[in-house]
This record gives C-alpha cells, sequence and structure tokens, in this order.
C-alpha cells in the first residue's frame, strides 16, 4: 500500500499489500489437503478463491435456520473469563463466544475485518485503525470508542502515550503487555486511533496486538487502574461475568457452573448482522449464530468425553486421539476434517533455578533430545498423523529452510549411544559423569529426573513414559508426575514468582514455579506461520511466555528486531531462518512435532468448507455454521 494513502474500506487486495514484505506473510501449499483449492500469486504467497455456497455444507437442501445448542467438550475449566489475565485455549474458547476481535484471518494473507472496519498505514510504522459505528458495550457504557482501546492500551497493556519515551511497567501483570509495550497509540477521532511503532514493520497487521486484539470500557476499568488495584481488576465481577460485552460478540453470557459448564445464549442485536452482505462480510451472517444456545462442558477424564461423543451429545470434538480417529470415522453420526495444526508439541526443559542445573547447558539438552526417537513418538503414539519437528516452525512454512535446521532425534542423529557419549562430553568438567550404565552426581546418587505430563490424555502420559524408557538407555531415572489438568499445571508448574512479585509466566531470571520439575509436556505453542514475529514472546530472555527460563546464546532479540523491520522479504527470511536454526541447535525445548487437527462434526452440522477447500484457519466463519437438522 502507497505511504500516507487515503482511509478505505479494507479489501482483499488492501489486507494483502499491508501484509508487506513482497508477500512473505502469504504461504504457499499451506493445506495438508492436496486438492486446495488455491493459486499461486506472483509473490509467492497463496491466494483461496472465496467460497460460495456451493463450495461449502452450506448448500444443504435444508438450508440454514436458527435453533439447537452447539456443544464442546473440554477437559478443563477456563481459568478465569477475564481475558487480561490469562490466554489459555479453554479460557479463549469461553471468552471468544461473547467477544470478536479487532479481526481475523480467513486465509494466509487475507483478513475478516471485525471491530476494526477500514485502516490506513504510512510507511509502515504509522497506522490508524478506524472501528465500526455499531459497536456497543453493555449498559451504562456506551459505545465502543477509540478512547476505549487507548485508554486500555496505555494504562493496562503497557503501550505510551505520544511523547512517552519510557517503558512502562507492567504493574497489573495482564498477558497482552509483551504485545504492547513498544508502542505508541493515540485516539485519532472518535472512533480512529493511531498507532506508531518504534521502527517500520511490514507485517504489523499480522501481529498479535490488533490480530486477536481487545479493549475494555474505559469507566469499567478507569477505578482500579487510578488506584493501581490489582485484586480488583482480577475479581470485578463484570470482568469475570462479561456483562459488559454488549453487540460485540455472537452470544451472551448465561451461566458458569465452574468444573461443570458454561452456557451462552444467542445475542439479539450481532453487530455482524447489519454489514452483513457487504464485500468483506457474506451474506450468510445476516441471521448469525444459526444456535440458539453455546454450551462447553468441563470434562476432565478423555475416555468419558469420547462416550460423549460416541453417544452423540457433542456437535464438535477438537482433535480426537490418533488412536481413535478410526473408530469414530466408523460412526453414522460423524464426520472428520484433518486441518493442519500449527502448534508444535514440545517436551519442555526447566532451565530455572528449580529444575535440574545441568538443563541450562546447551550441550545437555542437545544430547537428551539425541536421546529421544521423535518418529516413534510420531509413528507409534500418534499413528502417523503428525510431522516430525525440529524447529519452532512447521516445514510448510515460508520461513522454514531445512539446511539451517540442525536435526535431533531421527536417523544418525538419534541413538543411546551417541547420546551418551554427547551427555559425557557435556558433563565432562562437572561432578557428573558415568559409573558404569548410570549417570550419577558427585555423591554417586543417579540423575533422576521429573517428567511433569498435563493431564487429561492418555498420550500425554504416553510421551512421559516412553521419554523414561529412551533414558533409561542413557543411563537417567526419569519420574513421570501427573500434572494435573491444565490449570493445575499452569498454577504449580508453569507461573513463576519471586519471593515478593506478582505470579507471571516470566517473572524474571531468578524466578520459580510453585513447584519443581525438569520436563514437561502437555502444552503445546502457536507458531504463528502467518507472522512468526509473535513467537518472540517464547524464545527471547525477558518473553512474557518464557516459563522455562531459557537464556539464549544467539542474540535473539536483535533478530526478532530484524526481522519485524525488514522492509524487504529476503532480509525478513534471512533472519527468521537464523532464529529458528539456533533454535535447533539450542534446544531450548525438545520439538517433537507438527499434527494435523483430527476433528470430529456431527453429520448434520453444516457451513463448513467443503472436503479440499479448508486450511488451518477454516472457522474464521464459524458464527454461519448451523444444523441442518434439529
Amino acid at each position: 500500500m502507497p505511504s500516507g494513502n487515503t482511509d478505505k474500506r479494507i479489501d482483499r487486495r488492501s489486507w494483502l499489500k499491508a501484509l508487506g514484505v513482497g508477500g512473505a506473510a502469504g504461504l504457499a501449499g499451506c493445506s495438508g489437503n492436496q486438492n486446495q483449492n488455491t493459486e499461486t500469486s506472483g509473490k509467492g504467497g497463496t491466494e483461496t478463491s472465496e467460497p460460495t455456497e456451493e463450495s461449502t455444507e452450506a448448500g444443504d437442501s435444508s438450508g440454514r435456520s436458527i435453533g439447537g445448542t452447539y456443544r464442546e467438550a473440554l477437559s478443563a475449566d477456563a481459568k478465569s473469563l477475564n481475558f487480561l489475565f490469562h490466554s489459555d485455549t479453554n479460557t479463549t474458547k469461553f471468552v471468544d463466544a461473547t467477544m470478536d476481535y479487532a479481526y481475523d484471518f480467513k486465509d494466509i494473507g487475507e483478513i475478516v475485518p471485525m471491530w476494526v472496519e477500514s485502516y490506513t498505514e504510512k510507511d509502515k510504522k504509522e497506522w490508524t485503525f478506524t472501528l465500526r459505528d455499531n459497536l456497543r458495550w453493555s449498559d451504562p457504557y456506551g459505545d465502543l470508542t477509540a478512547e476505549d482501546w487507548v485508554y486500555t492500551a496505555q494504562n493496562l497493556y503497557g503501550a505510551k502515550a505520544p511523547g512517552e519515551s519510557k517503558t512502562k511497567e507492567n504493574w497489573a501483570g495482564v498477558v497482552q503487555y509483551s504485545d504492547w509495550k513498544n508502542l505508541t497509540i493515540e485516539k485519532a477521532g472518535k472512533r480512529k486511533l493511531k498507532v506508531t511503532l518504534p521502527g517500520p514493520q511490514p507485517a504489523f497487521i499480522a501481529s498479535t496486538a490488533f490480530w486477536g486484539g481487545r479493549c475494555l470500557p474505559k469507566d469499567l476499568v478507569k477505578g482500579y487502574v487510578e488506584d493501581k488495584d490489582i485484586e480488583g481488576l482480577k475479581q470485578d465481577e463484570e470482568l469475570n461475568s462479561l456483562s459488559y460485552t454488549g453487540n460485540l460478540g455472537p452470544y451472551d453470557y448465561e451461566e458458569w457452573q465452574r468444573e461443570s459448564r458454561f452456557v451462552a445464549t444467542r445475542a439479539d442485536d450481532y453487530y455482524l448482522r447489519e454489514v452483513a452482505g457487504s464485500e468483506e462480510i457474506p451474506e450468510r451472517f445476516a441471521e448469525a449464530p444459526y444456535f440458539e444456545k453455546y454450551e462447553l462442558k468441563i470434562i476432565g477424564e478423555e475416555s468419558t468425553r469420547l462416550a460423549s461423543l460416541k453417544e452423540g451429545d457433542l456437535t464438535y470434538f477438537e482433535d480426537v486421539p490418533s488412536q481413535k480417529v478410526e473408530q469414530f470415522q466408523q460412526m453414522d453420526h460423524l464426520k472428520f476434517r484433518f486441518p493442519p495444526n500449527p502448534f508444535c508439541s514440545m517436551a519442555y526443559y526447566n532451565q530455572r533455578s528449580n529444575g535440574w542445573e545441568m538443563l541450562q547447558r546447551k550441550e545437555v539438552r542437545r544430547a537428551l533430545s539425541t536421546a529421544i526417537s521423535k518418529k516413534a513418538i510420531a509413528e507409534n503414539i500418534y499413528r502417523g498423523f503428525p510431522t516430525v519437528a525440529h524447529t519452532f516452525q512447521p516445514e510448510w512454512s515460508p520461513w522454514y529452510l531445512t539446511d539451517k535446521v540442525e536435526q535431533f532425534g531421527v536417523g544418525d542423529s538419534y541413538g543411546s549411544e551417541k547420546a551418551r557419549k554427547m551427555m559425557k562430553e557435556a558433563l565432562s568438567d562437572t561432578n557428573y559423569g558415568y559409573d558404569g550404565d548410570k549417570l550419577v552426581d558427585g555423591n554417586g546418587e543417579q540423575v533422576e529426573l521429573s517428567f511433569v505430563y498435563r493431564a487429561g490424555s492418555q498420550n500425554n502420559q504416553t510421551v512421559a513414559e516412553f521419554f523414561k524408557q529412551e533414558l533409561a538407555k542413557i543411563g537417567i531415572k526419569v519420574a513421570p508426575t501427573n500434572g494435573g489438568p491444565f490449570n493445575t499445571l499452569q498454577n504449580k508448574y508453569m507461573l513463576t514468582s519471586t519471593s515478593d512479585g506478582t505470579p507471571s509466566f516470566n517473572a524474571g531470571p531468578d524466578a520459580t514455579s510453585q513447584e519443581p520439575w525438569d520436563l514437561m509436556y502437555g502444552v503445546a505453542l502457536n507458531a504463528y506461520p502467518i507472522n512468526p514475529d509473535g513467537s518472540r514472546t517464547f524464545w527471547v530472555p525477558d518473553g512474557g511466555f518464557n516459563f522455562y527460563g531459557y537464556e539464549p546464546e544467539a542474540p535473539m532479540a536483535d533478530l526478532y528486531d530484524t526481522a519485524q523491520s525488514a522492509t524487504d522479504e529476503k532480509t525478513r527470511k534471512e533472519a527468521f531462518a537464523k532464529i529458528f536454526a539456533a533454535l535447533s541447535k539450542e534446544q531450548p525445548t525438545n520439538f517433537l512435532n507438527f499434527s494435523v487437527y483430527k476433528n470430529a462434526y456431527d453429520k448434520n452440522y453444516m457451513g463448513m468448507p467443503a472436503e479440499g477447500e479448508f486450511d488451518y484457519l477454516e472457522s474464521w466463519d464459524s458464527t454461519s455454521w448451523y444444523l441442518a437438522k434439529q
């Protein structure tokens, strides 16, 4: 987009160009399905044909009608309904029912305007966003305006006001801080807000500040901000019951029975209905959503969740266990989709002071990763659905350069004899060493590592047991430990704090979790293949989600700065290539695999793209999906 362009409605070309870097945010061959309806653009990205009613399952003869209850089963409850402090997948599902975002992606390089209807940009450094004029909070807060965005960003997210240069502290401990702390934001009109970046960022539109971004009513949070009342923010009844969300999402909060279920009802005045049929929002949104109720059931046991799916109680089941897919595919009341999954499954190495101190050594982590067969995990535990990972990016990403990435756990880079030799060399200057087949400390005691795994999936425990088996071959004992459901795992093993600090996923280099641990499995992270800028939070020392205490040898922060500010595709690709090469070399985690989603749907759940027409962003229009028979 030319610098200083005039304000316009968001259209396909504008958004594609806003992603910049010669189309680098586009992605060729992104779907695992070889029949995806795409055509390669001249800039190396892809353009997916806009699906018609005929190219989706929306053409069912019964047509769309409003009714029924959408039901999904989750392994763990939401931590909170207050999105300031929690961003885990389950919490997000709860909040998403009642609130949309600034915008979303319908395809890599193609955005759906939601709260934001238009934008301008200048020199890839100044971005002005215009909000829709039909966005309303619940009474008594009135319209959602630029004032709400600016106040939330400056006072809670840590964004700067014009003229400010000093980085603000994250006084409330909100999870959005790392996305906003380097940005300057100001009001440019009742519905316009301007964001100024510290330098050009051609792919800013695909950063996680606005992509998936939300604000709060100024008058709701102002008192807590002025008093620096963190507990008030956390405990506020409106924030924790989503009673402020007005017409900003497809459903209205009805009830939340902790550890049981969450229920929302169809909103009477969902704002997207008013713009259905426009260039950006298809006509099928005119009556969205098409369910009267939206219900999330909390069922901790995987076997019980699967029983509900088998009995026809669920509309949707995300990621059926690999060993159960074939069985459930034979059931007449279900259908499946297998879109690519951008989340990387990893075994984390605790490099903080309450983990085995030798895990702070790159050479030790490399030896451990050499001892684990990734192929066995992918093929034997996960039945061949995943592809082996070697760094924090799937191979179908344009940022993945095979010749730059070092491999562990496959081929010649796998084996107990090689791993044992590497471990011996890595510990040669310490009191650790081998006594026969055992790796022992200075007192002759065998090294034993705790392996914490998330409850709720049998596969997580199986992976832990497999690590125990593999590491026994190099003389290390492993104690698999059930870390409980995600909320418990998070509280006990992931959140860190100093003696006088507020818990966060990274409370500083000296902070530790409540319970000690050495290895962890069962928490996958989004690799952001649309725009890996967002992965910074995981791999820089002060990253907001660096709960495992990684201190990189490579200049990660500088490399991310270069990638983020690059105005040409070559420089950006080179920077990301160095980042993902360094991660593969330093092994802050054992990158195990990228899978596909093995999603099961009620056969009467209609509206999603037809076979061969979907990728991992297929659900952007899910509020227009419906039950053909009720």
